[in-house]
Protein backbone atom coordinates (compact mmCIF):
# COMPACT_ATOMS: atom_id res chain seq x y z
CA UNK A 1 0.00 0.00 0.00
CA UNK A 2 2.72 2.29 1.05
CA UNK A 3 4.61 1.54 -2.23
CA UNK A 4 1.34 2.55 -4.21
CA UNK A 5 1.09 5.65 -2.12
CA UNK A 6 4.48 6.30 -3.31
CA UNK A 7 3.84 6.21 -6.88
CA UNK A 8 1.34 8.06 -7.04
CA UNK A 9 2.71 10.97 -4.92
CA UNK A 10 5.74 10.69 -7.31
CA UNK A 11 3.31 10.99 -10.51
CA UNK A 12 1.64 13.79 -9.35
CA UNK A 13 4.74 15.34 -8.74
CA UNK A 14 5.82 14.82 -12.15
CA UNK A 15 2.78 16.05 -13.74
CA UNK A 16 3.52 19.55 -11.35
CA UNK A 17 6.92 20.15 -13.00
CA UNK A 18 5.35 19.24 -16.51
CA UNK A 19 2.82 22.15 -15.76
CA UNK A 20 5.49 24.56 -14.43
CA UNK A 21 7.65 23.70 -17.58
CA UNK A 22 4.70 23.93 -19.75
CA UNK A 23 3.82 27.38 -18.34
CA UNK A 24 7.50 28.48 -18.96
CA UNK A 25 7.55 27.58 -22.85
CA UNK A 26 3.83 28.89 -23.35
CA UNK A 27 4.65 32.48 -22.66
CA UNK A 28 7.60 32.10 -25.93
CA UNK A 29 4.68 29.92 -27.93
CA UNK A 30 1.90 32.48 -27.27
CA UNK A 31 4.72 34.99 -27.81
CA UNK A 32 6.22 33.67 -31.30
CA UNK A 33 2.90 32.24 -32.14
CA UNK A 34 -0.01 34.09 -30.70
CA UNK A 35 -3.41 32.91 -33.57
CA UNK A 36 -2.65 29.12 -32.47
CA UNK A 37 -3.47 26.61 -29.54
CA UNK A 38 -1.30 24.40 -27.80
CA UNK A 39 -1.67 21.80 -25.38
CA UNK A 40 0.32 18.86 -23.98
CA UNK A 41 -1.40 15.38 -23.27
CA UNK A 42 0.16 13.64 -20.64
CA UNK A 43 -0.06 9.77 -20.00
CA UNK A 44 1.34 8.34 -16.95
CA UNK A 45 2.55 4.74 -16.69
CA UNK A 46 -0.50 3.94 -14.33
CA UNK A 47 -2.91 5.20 -16.53
CA UNK A 48 -3.27 8.28 -15.41
CA UNK A 49 -3.98 11.32 -18.42
CA UNK A 50 -3.18 14.87 -17.85
CA UNK A 51 -4.06 18.12 -20.46
CA UNK A 52 -2.33 21.04 -20.25
CA UNK A 53 -2.92 23.80 -22.54
CA UNK A 54 -2.85 27.77 -23.12
CA UNK A 55 -6.75 29.33 -23.62
CA UNK A 56 -6.55 28.93 -27.50
CA UNK A 57 -6.70 25.02 -26.84
CA UNK A 58 -10.14 23.71 -27.18
CA UNK A 59 -10.45 21.42 -24.22
CA UNK A 60 -12.78 18.16 -23.86
CA UNK A 61 -16.27 18.53 -23.02
CA UNK A 62 -14.83 15.31 -20.24
CA UNK A 63 -11.77 15.53 -18.58
CA UNK A 64 -11.22 12.03 -19.49
CA UNK A 65 -11.01 12.76 -23.47
CA UNK A 66 -8.58 14.33 -25.10
CA UNK A 67 -7.98 17.23 -27.00
CA UNK A 68 -11.14 17.40 -29.48
CA UNK A 69 -9.06 19.18 -32.35
CA UNK A 70 -5.26 19.74 -32.80
CA UNK A 71 -3.03 18.34 -35.08
CA UNK A 72 0.08 16.59 -33.19
CA UNK A 73 3.39 18.28 -33.62
CA UNK A 74 5.15 16.10 -31.28
CA UNK A 75 5.70 12.88 -29.51
CA UNK A 76 7.76 11.22 -26.92
CA UNK A 77 6.71 7.32 -26.09
CA UNK A 78 7.81 5.64 -22.84
CA UNK A 79 9.68 7.99 -20.74
CA UNK A 80 10.79 7.81 -17.36
CA UNK A 81 7.80 9.42 -15.81
CA UNK A 82 5.53 9.11 -18.44
CA UNK A 83 3.97 6.86 -21.04
CA UNK A 84 3.80 9.46 -23.32
CA UNK A 85 4.13 13.41 -23.72
CA UNK A 86 2.43 14.13 -26.56
CA UNK A 87 1.94 18.48 -27.98
CA UNK A 88 -0.55 19.40 -29.82
CA UNK A 89 -1.55 22.46 -32.24
CA UNK A 90 -4.53 24.35 -33.46
CA UNK A 91 -5.19 26.99 -35.56
CA UNK A 92 -7.67 28.11 -37.71
CA UNK A 93 -4.67 29.55 -39.95
CA UNK A 94 -2.62 26.35 -39.79
CA UNK A 95 -2.81 25.95 -43.81
CA UNK A 96 -1.16 29.50 -44.19
CA UNK A 97 1.58 29.04 -41.98
CA UNK A 98 5.20 29.13 -43.49
CA UNK A 99 7.35 26.57 -43.21
CA UNK A 100 9.46 28.34 -41.53
CA UNK A 101 7.12 29.12 -38.74
CA UNK A 102 5.90 25.34 -38.56
CA UNK A 103 9.53 24.70 -38.43
CA UNK A 104 9.53 27.44 -35.52
CA UNK A 105 6.94 25.43 -33.84
CA UNK A 106 8.07 22.11 -34.37
CA UNK A 107 11.58 23.06 -32.48
CA UNK A 108 9.62 24.69 -29.79
CA UNK A 109 7.62 21.39 -29.07
CA UNK A 110 10.50 19.23 -29.17
CA UNK A 111 11.93 21.41 -26.86
CA UNK A 112 9.22 21.33 -24.56
CA UNK A 113 9.02 17.73 -24.08
CA UNK A 114 13.22 17.56 -23.68
CA UNK A 115 12.23 19.79 -21.03
CA UNK A 116 9.46 17.61 -19.66
CA UNK A 117 11.04 14.28 -19.75
CA UNK A 118 14.45 16.04 -18.11
CA UNK A 119 13.10 17.60 -15.37
CA UNK A 120 10.77 14.56 -14.46
CA UNK A 121 13.41 12.25 -14.87
CA UNK A 122 14.30 9.59 -12.06
CA UNK A 123 17.53 10.80 -10.18
CA UNK A 124 18.46 7.57 -9.09
CA UNK A 125 22.43 7.49 -9.95
CA UNK A 126 22.25 5.72 -13.07
CA UNK A 127 22.92 7.16 -16.73
CA UNK A 128 20.13 7.41 -19.04
CA UNK A 129 20.07 7.43 -22.58
CA UNK A 130 18.14 9.90 -24.33
CA UNK A 131 15.43 9.30 -26.24
CA UNK A 132 14.46 10.76 -29.17
CA UNK A 133 11.21 12.61 -29.48
CA UNK A 134 10.13 12.60 -33.32
CA UNK A 135 7.82 15.54 -34.85
CA UNK A 136 4.38 13.92 -36.20
CA UNK A 137 3.28 16.65 -38.08
CA UNK A 138 2.64 17.24 -41.84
Amino acid sequence: MTNMMNAAATEQDAVGLARESFLGELKSLNRDHPNTGFGVSLRTHSGGHYLLANSRMPLPKTKSKSFPTGRRLALLENCDQFSSIEVLADSQAYESISPSDEAAILGNALNLIARIDILTSSHDGQDHHPIAATGTGG
